[in-house]
């Protein structure tokens, strides 16, 4: 029996012969695997640790009630979630070289030399080495879901997981700023009436409330329900709107400038990643610039950012703490004065630039390579969400571009990625998942170009059968068939 060159060859197990695939052959359901749902437990695990500090259990007065205890003991949880995947580092230790490498690599060293440093270097060694331990238990739970032989799937389950849990903050947060008393939002006059901004002030749960934050949750939040609003069933779509409604408002109330403006570059990517919809976005937005122009949109919109109506070439600040940042870092060029240094070395300033924050924690050794692994991230994301993109779709989910961008256009403002955070929380999973999509489509080209060759040798073999003096048709024997490839 011929084999059909033109369509693809799979191996057939028992006979050991290539057969064709049936086009008609159903659709495998992807469901949960044991590493997605690892994946998932393990990041949770990283989130249980977020806004928790050691301090608490070494006051003598713990466990003053309740929730102190529990805050006292999440501080460790994300600690024993890295230990787990450790473990499994280990068991999968066999596909550790084709990662440790790359970017994910790079990061864990920038994590690594950050913690040498703040065992050698830091003033205070004890808090510094705490969440250097912390930003490497992040790079280790990675390492461990992507040490599979195919965990792109998985990345996207941790990923839909993350968002989840952006969407929760984000309305979590706007359901109880009513609650956290009548200084949580303060009203400034614009030209199209009062703005409310939310302040920092109140708890929840023993953990403090800031707008910046807030504005964060709101934008990822609102990033991924704009992409994914466009897809799905009427219900699908119907929800996803919602989301991004909540989240819209959240941010204009949060009324985090670097957010606001990181969320509007971020949404045009989105839309721009979209192939099928760029012409219908680019003619609808296009319109709808010269109508809020008309409106007046752009002088309310500068006011509501620069909150005075005057721009300020010290960035509240933060060109000062730049300067003595800076300063600090040549102090220590190479490694670095471990993590938290701005906290501990600039009179608890927040450094407020995720690049800078690298630098003086890790010097130009680990802070490079972070922003190595940064560019190579964004190499593979515009080669593949932009450039050339996969016949399958449903690989470059269009958040993605949109989340990465918004995280580091909002790194030259904030700390980010420089430190563990929810920013870096929100976004490190998409660091993955870029770099296992570009193995997923090396692998891929290599086996197409393996079933190319095979099935050029099997035509190869076929034409010189046929023309044997044995007689015409004679095709290639069944057992070179079989072992051709």
């Amino acid at each position: 029996m011929g084999v059909d060159l033109a369509r693809p060859l799979r191996r057939n197990q028992r006979a050991g012969r290539p057969v064709p695939v049936s086009p008609f052959a159903p659709a495998k359901r992807k469901r949960f695997s044991r590493n997605a749902l690892i994946g998932i437990g393990l990041w949770a695990a990283l989130w249980a640790g977020y806004y928790a500090f050691p301090v608490n259990l070494f006051d003598p007065r713990f466990p003053a009630n309740t929730i102190d205890l529990i805050q006292g003991l999440r501080a460790y949880v994300p600690i024993m979630g890295a230990w787990v995947a450790l473990i499994l580092i280990l068991v999968r230790f066999r596909h550790v070289k084709s990662w440790i490498g790359g970017a994910l690599g790079w990061v864990m060293f920038y994590a690594i030399v950050g913690l040498a440093s703040s065992v050698f270097v830091s003033i205070d060694v004890s808090d510094a080495t705490y969440f250097g331990c912390m930003y490497l238990s992040i790079v280790i739970v990675l390492l461990a879901i992507v040490l599979v032989p195919n965990p792109l799937s998985d990345l996207r389950h941790v990923l839909t997981f993350t968002w989840i849990v952006g969407v929760v903050l984000t309305l979590g947060l706007l359901g109880v700023i009513p609650g956290l008393g009548r200084g949580a939002l303060s009203g400034y006059e614009a030209p199209r009436g009062l703005i409310g901004a939310h302040q920092a002030t109140g708890e929840i749960l023993g953990m403090a409330s800031r707008n910046t934050g807030f504005a964060r949750y709101a934008a990822i939040s609102g990033i991924v329900a704009l992409a994914r609003v466009w897809e799905g069933n009427r219900l699908v779509r119907l929800f996803w709107a919602v989301i991004f409604g909540a989240s819209f408002y959240s941010l204009l109330i949060a009324n985090g400038r670097t957010e606001v403006a990181s969320f509007v570059a971020s949404a045009f990517l989105v839309m721009f990643v979209q192939k099928a919809r760029r012409t219908f976005f680019l003619i609808g937005g296009a319109a709808a610039a010269v109508l809020l122009g008309i409106e007046g949109f752009y002088g309310w919109f500068f006011l509501y950012l620069t909150r005075t109506g005057r721009l300020d070439v010290t960035m509240t600040g933060r060109t000062r703490t730049w300067e003595e940042g800076w300063k600090l870092f040549l102090r220590s060029p190479w490694w670095g004065f471990g993590f938290q240094a701005d906290r501990f070395y600039l009179e608890g300033q927040h450094m407020h630039n995720a690049f800078l924050h690298a630098l003086v924690q890790s010097g130009v050794l680990g802070g490079g390579a972070l922003i190595l692994a940064l560019l190579a991230v964004w190499w593979l994301t515009i080669k593949y969400f932009l450039i050339r993109q996969p016949r399958d779709k449903s690989l470059v989910p269009p958040e993605i571009p949109g989340v990465l961008l918004f995280v580091t256009f909002s790194s030259f403002t904030e700390s980010t990625f420089a430190y563990y955070s929810a920013a870096w929380l929100l976004s490190a999973p998409i660091f993955a998942y870029v770099l296992a999509l570009d193995h997923h489509m090396r692998r891929s080209s290599a086996k197409l170009e393996g079933e190319r060759e095979f099935r050029r040798r099997a035509a190869r073999r076929s034409f010189r059968g046929s023309e044997s003096p044995q007689g015409i048709g004679v095709g290639p024997p069944a057992a070179a068939e079989g072992t051709g490839h």
